[in-house]
C-alpha cells in the first residue's frame, strides 16, 4: 500500500498517509500549503511529480468561480487513475485487509460521490462523472463480496429487513441503496437514504420495530450491544431529514434463515412530531403503519 509523507511551505511534515488519509485531510480542508511529498519520508520531490496528490489538492482549492465544466475533466481524469488502481489502493487499506473493513472503506469514500452529495445546481458533466466514480467503486466493491468466502468477509444485506421471513437479498452498493455505517471514536453512524423499497426497516422485523420502539439494521459486522449510534434518516420523496442519537439495543446473530442477521436501533428519542411524520411516510406507502403512542 502507498504511502505518503507531505511538507508544507514552513516545513512541517505529516506522514506516514495513505492516499485515503489524505482525501480525508484535503477535502476537510485540513491540509493546505503542501509544496512537496516523499513515498520513503527521506526522499523529497516537488508536489507537481505527485499527480494523484497534486490533482487531490488542486480539486480542493479551486477557485469558486471554476466552472463545473472544469471541475469534471479534473475528477474525470482522477477516474482514469482510480480504474487502473488495485482494490486495496483504491479504498486505501492494506492488501490483506478484511472484507469489513473493505466496505467500511467504500462506504467512506463513495459518499463523496453519491447523488445525494450534489446540489440542484451542480453542473450536468459533473454529475455524470461522479456517477461514473461512484459506479466504479460500487463495481469493484460487489467483485470483492462476489471473491470472498462466506468464512473470509461478511454476507452483505440490503438496508432493509425481508418480508415473509426470507433472507434479506444481497446489498448491491447502487445509489439508490447506499447506507454509510462507519465507527468514528466510540460512535456508530450510520445514515440511511428512506423510500418506498426500504420502509420494511421500520415494520418488517418481529420484535425491533417502529411499535416497539426501534429499527432493524441487516450486517454481519460485529458490533456490541450498547454501542451508541449517531443516525442520519434520509426520507428520499419527502426531502426530510431526521437526526438522532441512539444506541444498538438488540441483536440477531442466529443463521436460521428466519430473519437476517443484524442488529435493533432504538427510536425512543423521536420526538412526537417526527414520530407522526414516519407514521405519515409508511400508510403513504402502503405498510401498515404502528400507534402513535410513546
Amino acid at each position: 500500500m502507498s504511502n505518503y509523507w507531505i511538507g508544507d511551505s514552513i516545513g512541517r511534515v505529516l506522514g506516514p498517509l495513505t492516499l485515503q488519509s489524505l482525501r480525508d485531510l484535503i477535502g476537510s480542508g485540513r491540509l493546505k500549503a503542501v509544496t512537496r511529498a516523499s513515498r520513503d519520508g527521506s526522499t523529497w520531490e516537488p508536489i507537481e511529480h505527485f499527480n494523484e496528490v497534486k490533482d487531490l489538492l488542486s480539486a480542493a482549492g479551486a477557485d469558486p468561480a471554476t466552472s463545473g465544466l472544469q471541475q469534471a475533466e479534473r475528477l474525470r481524469q482522477q477516474l482514469r487513475q482510480m480504474e487502473g488502481l488495485p482494490a486495496h489502493q483504491l479504498f486505501g487499506v492494506k492488501p490483506d485487509a478484511p472484507l469489513e473493513e473493505l466496505r467500511g472503506a467504500f462506504f467512506r469514500l463513495a459518499k463523496r460521490f453519491s447523488p445525494e452529495h450534489q446540489g440542484p445546481d451542480t453542473h450536468p458533466e459533473l454529475r455524470k462523472v461522479s456517477a461514473e466514480v461512484f459506479e466504479l467503486l460500487a463495481r469493484r466493491m460487489r467483485e470483492l463480496e462476489a471473491q470472498s468466502t462466506p468464512s473470509q468477509g461478511v454476507r452483505a444485506a440490503a438496508p432493509h429487513a425481508a418480508r415473509g421471513g426470507q433472507q434479506a437479498p444481497a446489498y448491491r452498493y447502487s445509489a439508490e441503496e447506499f447506507v454509510g455505517l462507519q465507527m468514528r471514536n466510540d460512535r456508530l453512524q450510520i445514515e440511511i437514504k428512506v423510500n418506498a423499497r426500504n420502509a420494511g426497516i421500520f415494520t418488517d422485523h418481529r420484535i425491533i420495530n417502529l411499535q416497539a420502539g426501534g429499527l432493524f439494521i441487516p450486517t454481519d459486522k460485529p458490533i456490541r450491544l450498547g454501542t451508541r449510534v449517531d443516525l442520519v434518516l434520509n426520507f428520499e420523496q419527502q426531502q426530510r431529514q431526521i437526526k438522532l442519537r441512539s444506541s444498538v439495543i438488540w441483536e440477531y446473530t442466529l443463521d436460521d434463515g428466519k430473519q437476517p442477521r443484524g442488529y435493533g436501533l432504538g427510536l425512543a428519542d423521536l420526538r412526537a412530531e417526527e414520530r407522526t411524520f414516519v407514521d405519515e411516510f409508511l400508510r403513504a406507502n402502503r405498510v401498515v403503519a404502528p400507534t402513535s403512542s410513546r
